[in-house]
């Protein structure tokens, strides 16, 4: 049953992908006592940079456009830019599907 259920959600998000160098996310693991050995500690570029955002979405059976967003998404450009042309055109071709964002 839950297979069934899950088939009908389309799940979105966006994500920013950094064009000059990595977005200064660094998982490290370490044991207790190394936090501050050089061997350790990796510098970053902390400045600007150039970088494109996406948006987009994925259901069991399909996939949604990926959308560019030019600049900062605020929830004008959201409806203008996302739901009217691209999600809403794409729920009315499919049958039953829910469609789940992450509310940010």
């Amino acid at each position: 049953m839950w297979a069934a259920e899950w088939s009908e959600v389309v799940f979105t998000d966006k994500s920013c992908i950094c064009l000059q160098h990595h977005d200064g996310r660094i998982r490290v693991w370490r044991h207790r006592g190394e936090r501050m050995l050089n061997s350790c500690i990796m510098h970053r570029h902390t400045g600007l940079a150039s970088g494109i955002m996406v948006w987009g979405g994925i259901g069991y059976h399909s996939r949604t456009p990926l959308v560019r967003i030019a600049s900062t998404l605020n929830s004008q450009r959201y409806i203008s830019d996302v739901l009217k042309p691209v999600v809403l055109p794409y729920l009315q071709g499919l049958a039953t599907d829910i469609f789940q964002h992450d509310n940010a």
